[in-house]
């Protein structure tokens, strides 16, 4: 587990397989917000924190990826719609179509000119750039439906570590509450100990 060290504070950071693309500064900073904001006491609570941290960078990372996965698939979205708004009624694509439609969806990403003649293009059927997202979106289901289980479930240990943490403060606090209760009630709160020490002997 690495340590770092902030202003007045030492927060330690579980260690964690991090990704090419992660960083592991960032990483540490979630896990030094997580620890001033939980505070944990002790060496089971940082456990359940450090769980709690690495449950929130997977879960991150899983949304990232779900946002790259549909935005890997605009440009196959925009040469579905454009294929579709563009061809003449009754006809099928034909190869000169196919070429100017996957130029346009090509060109999209750079060309501004591009850009505007394909909003006209959605325009004249009331569409928008919401369109593109949409059906980005439609074909890119298959792929997406298995991150969102595994997200399904991080959000599930997450809600548990939670409870458990609460659950061990709860039990702790009241422990401590029924220990101090005996020890102020025991000889009118005079402590006893139930193992005092013997008198140290003086003999020589």
């Amino acid at each position: 587990m690495a340590q770092v060290t902030r202003a007045s504070e030492v927060v330690l950071v579980p260690k964690v397989t991090l990704l090419m693309t992660e960083s592991a500064k960032e990483f540490a900073s979630l896990c030094a917000s997580l620890s001033r904001e939980m505070k944990p006491r002790g060496i089971i609570e940082q456990t359940y924190v450090d769980d709690f941290a690495t449950i929130l960078w997977e879960i991150r990372r899983l949304r990232r990826c779900k946002a790259v996965i549909i935005n890997t698939a605009f440009r196959p979205a925009l040469e579905n719609l454009l294929r579709q708004l563009m061809r003449p009624p009754g006809l099928f694509c034909d190869d000169l179509l196919n070429d100017r439609v996957n130029a346009l969806a090509l060109a999209w990403f750079s060309d501004p000119q591009c850009k505007d003649e394909v909003t006209e293009n959605l325009r004249e059927f009331h569409l928008d750039d919401f369109a593109i997202e949409a059906e980005a979106i439609r074909i890119s289901a298959r792929d997406l439906e298995p991150l969102d289980r595994m997200v399904t479930s991080l959000e599930v240990r997450r809600d548990k570590v939670l409870r458990s943490i609460a659950e061990y403060r709860f039990t702790l606090a009241k422990q401590l509450r029924q220990t101090s209760d005996r020890i102020l009630e025991n000889n009118d709160g005079v402590l006893c100990l139930d193992h005092a020490p013997l008198e140290k002997s003086t003999a020589v």
